[in-house]
């Protein structure tokens, strides 16, 4: 049999579109081998260039010490010059067996008193630089179909009919030399490769080490069941840190979303069960019973209840309305004023006896009987008619309408009927709806003049599925629960305190914002019907 988690894995669709990008391993290494080839390319030609230059130095060694020994043996005797060539400078010569050697010894007058007269030339600027210095000049020219590689020394005699400057010019071909730079340059780059190879298999290594907890961390989810979204417990490395707990607080959220719609689905059933059983058992009450007036009567018990459970419905799509919303969070500056009228459009009954709901709004920081004592009428208005300046916040407008149609609801069920409560007979229900300026925000309050919540139910105010002891038929306990979350999307406050004189007050502030430039204030969403 398969495990719950192979089942989930099974029920995900081979062909899943996934967006990927090259794979980090093959990225890194494609990298490094990159910049290792590069570094392999340039380092090969600092060698060759080290090389050749270090084969030269040795060999102009040579090349000057020959040049020096046979400079010291021109002499200029009885009118003539006299030239003993050394041993020791074509011994020096003979050290690379493999090359040819030339000389020539020059006079001041540019005539050949020994060697090769047909040897290249010194470059004028080399001879005209070195000459006060006296200093060896070294060039390379080709000389019988090979570069050949030359020094001229200058001397100078003084005195005497032979006094002036004479040159000692010694050449080699470059076969020694070339050798030894080749060498060099080869066992440079043998060395540079191995280097390079070994440090590329250490890399590699440390990078199958560095995302190994990659493969660790895919094989803990794919294990996972598929209700298991507790937080990831295995070690990642730092750069993976924000990843991994952004990952755990996605599955922090996702745990609470399911946690409250299980909870929701649960209660929202045993809400639903209670209406549509009496529904069914009136229905069945009805049919089997032949007096028409007893038949009257399950219909309009089934009518209460289609109603009680129309209402229920209604709050519970509400309710998902609402959470549908918040997370989409597009919040955009609307008026608040303008929300309560509309709400209390939508929700004050049309039918006698018409409740008298009034739309007050305080300024300067006015309370409501401050107001009505400095404008007895100027700002009090039946059922939505009130008037004022926009009360501009930030939030989503088919929440905040929703908070507000709540709240005034809560005050509708939860005020003094007609009759009751210490009123005489035919006693209009008043609900106050009053907004005003506070510290940064606007705050909107309904107030009633029932009994009030008493002191112990005060706690269970806001939870979902609750309801007073004097509520009305039909509600489902979710209205003050859906105000709660909608203040708190918002960022606001909600609190709640009896009134002076009998009943209950529920207030929310939220934060003001500047209103938005003219001509461009957002469109309001459309409401989705019921």
């Amino acid at each position: 049999m398969p495990t719950a988690a192979e089942a989930a894995r099974a029920a995900v669709p081979a062909h899943a579109p996934v967006r990927t990008l090259p794979a980090v391993r093959r990225t890194l290494l494609a990298s490094i081998a990159t910049l290792f080839a590069l570094a392999t390319v340039a380092l090969f030609f600092a060698a060759r260039s080290y090389g050749q230059g270090a084969a030269d130095r040795s060999y102009d060694h040579l090349l000057r010490a020959s040049a020096l020994s046979m400079a010291d043996s021109v002499a200029f005797v009885q009118g003539r010059w006299q030239v003993d060539l050394p041993y020791a400078a074509l011994d020096l010569l003979a050290m690379a067996p493999q090359d040819r050697a030339f000389y020539r010894i020059a006079g001041p007058d540019e005539a050949t008193i020994t060697g090769y007269a047909d040897l290249p030339r010194p470059p004028a600027t080399l001879a005209a630089g070195d000459a006060e210095g006296l200093q060896p000049v070294f060039f390379t020219a080709n000389y019988r179909g090979a570069p050949v590689r030359f020094v001229a020394v200058p001397r100078s005699i003084a005195g005497g009919p032979g006094s002036g400057r004479f040159w000692v010019q010694v050449g080699q071909t470059r076969q020694a030399r070339d050798a030894l730079a080749g060498d060099i340059v080869w066992r440079a780059t043998a060395a540079i490769a191995v280097l390079m190879a070994c440090v590329f298999g250490l890399l590699w290594l440390g990078v199958d080490r560095a995302l190994r907890p990659l493969a660790q961390l895919q094989r803990e989810l794919l294990e996972r069941d598929a209700a298991d979204l507790r937080p990831v417990a295995s070690p990642v490395p730092r750069e993976l840190a924000q990843v991994v707990g952004a990952l755990n607080g996605f599955m922090g959220r996702l745990a609470l979303n399911l946690d409250a719609l299980r909870t929701f689905i649960a209660e929202a059933a045993h809400q639903m069960r209670t209406p549509l059983a009496a529904l069914i058992a009136q229905a069945q009450e009805g049919l089997d019973d032949d007096d028409p007036r007893a038949q009257r009567q399950s219909l309009q018990a089934v009518e209460r209840n289609a109603l009680r459970l129309s209402r229920l419905l209604n709050q519970l799509l509400s309710d998902a309305s609402v959470s549908h919303q918040g997370q989409l969070r597009r919040f955009a500056p609307v008026d608040l004023l303008a929300l309560a009228r509309e709400a209390l459009r939508d929700v004050v009954p049309r039918a006698e006896p018409q409740p008298l709901v009034q739309l007050w709004q305080a300024v300067d920081l006015l309370s409501k009987d401050e107001l009505l004592a400095r404008y007895p009428s100027a700002l009090a208005a039946k059922n939505t008619q009130g008037s004022g300046s926009p009360a501009w916040v930030r939030g989503d407008a088919l929440m905040l309408r929703e908070a507000i149609k709540n709240l005034v609801d809560n005050a509708l069920k939860y005020g003094v009927p007609p009759g009751q409560g210490g009123a005489g007979p035919g006693a209009r229900l008043v609900v106050d709806v009053s907004m005003r300026a506070v510290d940064g925000g606007w705050r909107l309050e309904v107030a009633d003049r029932g009994p009030g919540v008493p002191e112990g139910q005060q706690a269970q105010l806001f939870e979902r599925f609750v309801r007073g002891p004097g509520a009305a038929p039909g509600g489902a306990g979710l209205g003050l629960a859906i105000v709660q979350r909608v203040v708190a999307a918002h960022g606001g406050r909600i609190d709640t305190q009896g009134r002076a004189g009998g009943g209950w007050c529920i207030a929310f502030t939220l934060p003001a914002v500047p209103p938005p430039p003219e001509g461009s204030a957002p469109a309001l969403p459309m409401e989705p019907s019921r």
